[in-house]
């Protein structure tokens, strides 16, 4: 099973308050798979809660191991910037 491992204290308050009030939907959900991984909810779990795809769930842990806060958000696009919103 794939969960996230060693979240420490000053990180879950971090991914808390991302939860409540990021201005992106995107990395609202995602601080809040992060929260619900590290109290071992499995993959599939996520993915059903968050209706979203298995593999794009294992790709939100995968990126918070590796870069952190950081790999909560999207990364710059080429191309116009969207006309409605970022969600």
């Amino acid at each position: 099973m794939k969960y996230v491992k060693n979240l420490d204290t000053k990180n879950r308050e971090i991914l808390e308050e991302m939860m409540k009030s990021d201005p992106s939907f995107k990395v609202r959900r995602r601080a809040h798979a992060i929260l619900l991984s590290a109290k071992h909810f499995k993959i599939d779990q996520l993915a059903s809660i968050f209706e979203a795809d298995r593999d794009t769930v294992s790709e939100w842990i995968r990126r918070w191991e590796e870069e952190g806060i950081e790999g909560l958000y999207d990364s710059a696009r080429s191309g116009r910037p969207r006309k409605y919103g970022d969600d």
